[in-house]
């Protein structure tokens, strides 16, 4: 098919297309429609999301975090407020 391949796709009855090689799940991209009724996909870059504030939950004799706990963010965390609580210590 050489260097730009083409295939045909049909949307479904609720208007989505699916190709796993063209459109991995949950990946973003931009649709734009010129006047030939020609359309040009463009897939965006993944954005992050703003971290999600949870609280712990008492189990048996401690506590648990609901959700993924990123562990490095966590320590480059505590780390921080332990260096802000030294400087207001300290002055």
């Amino acid at each position: 098919m050489g260097d730009n391949p083409t295939m045909t796709l049909t949307a479904d009855e609720k208007g989505r297309l699916t190709c796993r090689e063209l459109f991995p799940p949950r990946a973003a991209f931009d649709a734009q429609k010129d006047e030939s009724g020609r359309v040009v996909l463009t897939r965006l870059a993944k954005q992050e999301h703003p971290p999600k504030l949870v609280k712990p939950v008492r189990y048996k004799d401690g506590w648990l975090m609901p959700g993924e706990v990123d562990m490095d963010k966590l320590v480059e965390e505590i780390a921080q407020e332990r260096e802000a609580l030294d400087e207001n210590l300290l002055g």
